[in-house]
């Protein structure tokens, strides 16, 4: 397997199956931007609540082909191992399919992912075992606590800055290991006086050091 972070804002991604299970994997998929349809002759209260809130299309159907022949990305999440099989061996090649039940069938996985805004920590044992890979994500959560959010935006912040301002290239290098000393994960105030170094003379005046 390949890992990658991928972009899906905008693009249609279906599931397949209108449980619980599918409802899970829809709060990822709608963060990211994507425009999601649900396809199931049935679906849970969670998916009947987003559809009401306008944030999912939903299918009330038996699932055909034509239903997610052009979707970019698959999510199959049925109790039926015939159709998982069908909707699998009916996608093509470049679509994205993750089969929920079977790890064997599909061409990606969905792993275990801790959000800290900026941040995304991602863990996969490629099917092996998703409660472990569950534990670990949850282990990093208490490491890369929600302070690693504010911390990010600095991070980013301070990155543009360097990136586009007049420095050599060593001093960008330099400038962008500063950066990531423990003392600006942990000091707001710190966090100003390196953003005030980066600045010109007359910019600094707007930075309050509070």
């Amino acid at each position: 397997m390949y890992p990658i972070t991928l972009n899906i804002e905008n693009r249609k991604c279906v599931i397949i199956g209108g449980g619980k299970i599918g409802y899970f994997k829809a709060g990822p998929l709608l963060e990211a931007g994507a425009e999601v349809t649900v396809v199931s002759p049935e679906i849970c209260t969670g998916f009947q609540l987003l559809e009401k809130e306008g944030k999912i299309r939903v299918l009330l159907k038996e699932v055909e082909e034509a239903d997610y022949e052009d979707a970019f990305l698959i999510i199959v999440a049925t109790n039926s191992t015939e159709v998982n099989e069908r909707v699998y061996e009916n996608a093509s090649q470049s679509q994205l399919v993750n089969v929920i039940s079977n790890h064997e069938l599909g061409n990606f996985h969905i792993p275990a992912t801790l959000n800290r805004g900026m941040l995304t920590i991602s863990v996969s044992t490629n099917g092996a075992s998703p409660t472990l890979a569950k534990k670990i994500r949850n282990d990093l959560g208490k490491v890369y606590d929600e302070s690693y959010e504010e911390y990010l935006e600095f991070l980013f912040e301070a990155r543009m800055i360097i990136k586009n301002g007049s420095f050599s290239k060593e001093e960008k290098s330099k400038l962008l290991k500063d950066s990531i000393e423990d003392i600006y994960k942990y000091s707001l105030k710190e966090r100003y006086r390196f953003l005030a170094r980066l600045l010109p003379v007359e910019a600094e005046e707007n930075i309050s050091l509070g």
